[in-house]
């Protein structure tokens, strides 16, 4: 791909201008996002339209390659693991409740799904050049631990949230137990942490550039959360924090 380095660069160096606007603005999508204009799809149906980008491209560029290895197997597996329970399986027992999706937000994020597919996979099917020894690095393991990790932070929280919404019938309460005794939005930092252990285990700028993003993209909707919930509940735990406990 002619320029391809340069493409990633500029990708990624994008993510920062965008993670400061988010701080400023406000959430279109979550519950703090008001009511944004324009047409609308059904939540489940945006969020399946959304991710099946890249369920499906990173996997397709990569098996297209000629350059196919057994790591880059191991982390293609890891990114469909992920994506096909995005995709294929948490559409489908989001809340009927759950308000419709601006068409506008699922449009931009099929586009930066696919981008990310297309520039991860192309790395890993016609740059990447992993040695057998990889899998012992030590960048490898912390990696794939804080991936590991972070998935099941992430899943654990979602569904804590989706079952504590069908017990209350689309109510909000203060969630409990878990990850959310030290967090406001444990399934959005454990998705950060998620993506900067794939990209220590890619070791490479494109998934460096979509750890970036995920960040840029999952940290101000976690401040935005924990500012709605400290806003909407006056005896909302004061220890518990937005996206690092203790910290942030």
């Amino acid at each position: 791909m002619p320029g391809y380095t340069t493409i990633v660069a500029v990708w990624a160096a994008l993510a920062v201008p965008v993670f400061i606007y988010s701080l400023l603005g406000t959430d279109h999508v979550g519950r703090t996002g008001g009511n944004p204009r324009g047409p609308r799809v059904a939540a489940r149906w945006g969020w399946f339209l959304m991710e099946i980008p890249a369920l499906c491209v990173l996997p397709a560029v990569y098996l297209l390659a000629s350059n196919r290895h057994p790591v880059a197997d191991l982390l293609v597996s890891a990114w469909v693991l992920h994506y096909a329970h995005r995709t294929l399986v948490w559409p489908w027992i989001v809340q009927r409740r759950s308000r419709p999706m601006p068409v506008g937000i699922c449009v931009s994020s099929v586009v930066f799904n696919a981008i990310n597919g297309l520039l991860i996979g192309w790395h890993l099917g016609h740059v990447a050049d992993y040695a057998g020894e990889w899998l012992l690095d030590p960048r490898f393991i912390v990696g794939g631990a804080a991936f590991l990790f972070g998935a099941a932070v992430n899943v654990t929280a979602d569904y804590r949230v989706a079952r504590l919404r069908e017990e209350q019938q689309g109510r909000y309460v203060i969630p409990q137990g878990g990850a959310f005794r030290f967090l406001s939005a444990p399934n959005l930092s454990g998705e950060i942490l998620e993506w900067i252990g794939f990209a220590l285990m890619c070791w490479s700028l494109p998934a460096l550039a979509f750890a970036m993003w995920t960040a840029a993209n999952l940290i101000p909707r976690a401040l935005w959360r924990h500012r709605w919930y400290r806003e909407t509940f006056p005896d909302y735990p004061p220890s518990r924090r937005a996206v690092i406990p203790g910290v942030l």
